[in-house]
This record gives C-alpha cells, structure tokens and sequence, in this order.
C-alpha cells in the first residue's frame, strides 16, 4: 500500500512510476497524470499566446517613431498597444487562432484572422475603449465600431466564431 504524506517543505511533486501498488498508489498515479497532462495542454495552448504578445511587443518598438514604414506613418501610439494587447489577453485561446499583428499608417494596430480567400475578419484599435472591425465571409461583408472596456463585445465574438464555425 503506497501512503501519501505531506510534505511542507516542497514545492512540487513527483513520483516515480516504478516504485509503489495497490489502489492508493494507482489513483495517486491516475491524477499526477492528469495534472501534468493539463499542465502541457496549457503550456501548449499558452506557447502561441506569449508569441503573440511578444510579438506585439516588439512590433510596438519598432513602429513607435514616426515614419517606421519609410514614409510619413504616424508612430504605434501607447493607447494602440495597451488596447491591442487587453483583447488578445481576452481573447478565447482554447478555441481560435491567434491574430497576425499588422501596424496601420495612422498610429492604431490590427489584429487579422485570415481562414482562407474572401474569409477575413479584422480589428483595429487606436484609441482607448474603441474597436473598428471589419469582415469579410465569402459573399458577405460586415463592419462597424464597437465600445470596448474589459470584455470583448458580443459583435466581436460573433464574428471571430462566423469566421472559424460557419461554412
């Protein structure tokens, strides 16, 4: 019989497939393999998400001066990159792709879903609390701007799923 003891100087746990029997030491097993298997699906499912921040990042410091695209484009503004970077933190992970990242002439960001041709849906932000979308899906077209806070708004969502769940 295996015995499960706490151990309050550890910081993580482990167990040694090979040494133990019976049903504590299988059901022991059974959920430090579900652990670890959660674990990697997040840390799989996260891996794109910093990628994504990360490279928003770096788009932000590279496009802050004015004219970063050779011509007269206006600098990445602060508000552009915190706005940008509050939807792709509240974006559903489990689900979609993360978005390419594109600087826009006018100091905003866009965030681009592309899923095949004629099949696009795009937000742009520039200023706080304030998404510009568009969409494009087959034959139809949306856009429009939506008030933004702390959650993304219903159009959004509604869009990214036409994007990703609809033929």
């Amino acid at each position: 019989m295996s015995i499960a003891v706490p151990c309050k100087e550890c910081r993580s746990f482990s167990y040694n497939p090979f040494i133990g029997s019976g049903p504590d030491f299988e059901r022991l097993k059974k959920y430090y393999d579900d652990v670890v298997n959660r674990f990697r699906e997040t840390e799989t499912i996260r891996g794109p998400l910093e990628k994504t921040l990360e490279s928003l990042k770096q788009l932000y410091e590279e496009c802050s001066e004015e004219g970063w695209d050779g011509y007269n484009a206006n600098p990445i503004t602060q508000d552009a990159y915190f706005e940008a970077k509050k939807i792709i933190d509240l974006l559903p992970i489990y689900s979609l792709p993360m978005p390419e990242i594109v600087p826009e002439p006018d100091g905003g960001i866009a965030l681009e879903w592309y899923k095949a041709k004629r099949f696009v849906f795009i937000i742009s932000v520039i200023e706080k609390n304030e998404i510009v979308y568009a969409g494009l899906f087959g034959p139809n077209k949306t856009h429009g701007t939506e008030f933004f806070i702390d959650n993304l708004p219903q159009k959004i969502i509604e869009n990214l799923r036409r994007l990703y769940f609809q033929e």
